[in-house]
């Protein structure tokens, strides 16, 4: 399992909606529980994501960005 970490960056195409990025705001719980904020590509707040890191993995579609 994957740990949130400050300033993370996460990726997610999907063929109808495009590109979306999420970036880790926030972190608690020694990494385990954060808040993302997900943007477009042109960098629109679209949503945010508060929860732990396995929710949000779990979806499978989400890519952590090496950097």
């Amino acid at each position: 399992m994957e740990l949130f970490s400050e300033g993370q960056k996460w990726v997610m195409t999907d063929a109808v909606f495009g590109t979306w990025f999420g970036e880790v705001i926030d972190v608690s719980d020694e990494g385990r529980s954060g808040e993302i904020v997900i943007t477009d590509e042109q960098g629109n707040v679209i949503d945010t994501f508060t929860g732990t890191a396995t929710d949000f993995q779990a979806s499978g579609e989400w890519q952590l960005i090496d950097e």
